[in-house]
């Protein structure tokens, strides 16, 4: 019998989140905008200020509602990536899943290639080339995501910049194949110089070339 009540909970949670997010859509809110006190939003939904609240619970996991003294429940920004970054920033990941976040990466970042050419600026190469080394180590993998991070932020997409923040936790992965090591690829000073003074295709080329241990991996 509790199971049946477990249940029975959980498919009403499941349909009070589907009618909140219906609820903010059709009411045009906006962040900044209050929303409901759970009684109401309970006596509009016929269900129990619980359930109300288990709903509320879920949409404040996906950072989609703020809750404080005096002004009550707020509408967030939306943030697509709240959950997975809180997942990556744990670590919780195995390394097959890291391998294939490693992949993702890689793919983006030379999706971006054009947009990073395109919309590159003497301050953000200058900021750039503060990031660069004339070498890539594998142990320590901090350089490596500073430069990336700051090259990715020049193409200039807010959404994509929040996702590839997540899918770089993959360096942290426990295991790694030797074969990186031993491969001599394009630094980060070369990436900086060909962005700045050469052709988009040969700023993509050394990219490609950079990544090929990762690609390898």
């Amino acid at each position: 019998m509790t199971d049946l009540v477990e249940v029975r909970a959980t498919t009403l949670a499941d349909g009070v989140e589907d009618s909140l997010l219906r609820y903010i859509r059709s009411s045009g809110l906006a962040a900044g905008d209050a929303l409901p006190k759970e009684e109401e939003l309970a006596a509009r939904l016929s269900v129990s200020r619980h359930i109300v609240r288990e709903g509320l619970s879920r949409l404040k996991t996906f950072g989609l509602i703020d809750t404080r003294k005096r002004r009550g429940m707020t509408l967030r920004r939306p943030n697509a990536f709240a959950s997975v970054s809180k997942l990556a920033a744990a670590r919780l990941f195995s390394d097959g899943e890291c391998r294939e976040m490693m992949g993702l990466r890689v793919v983006m970042e030379l999706g971006m290639a054009e947009f990073i050419f395109q919309r590159k600026t003497p301050e953000r190469l200058s900021e750039l080339h503060r990031y660069a080394s004339d070498a890539q180590s594998y142990r320590d993998i901090s350089p490596e995501i500073e430069f990336h991070t700051r090259l990715f932020a020049i193409g200039g997409n807010a959404m994509a910049d929040e996702f590839q923040k997540i899918l770089i936790t993959a360096f942290h992965t426990r295991g790694r194949d030797p074969c990186c090591r031993s491969v001599t690829t394009p630094t980060h000073r070369e990436i900086c110089d060909a962005l700045e003074h050469g052709t988009m295709e040969e700023f993509r080329h050394l990219l490609r070339a950079h990544f090929e241990p990762y690609i390898n991996w």
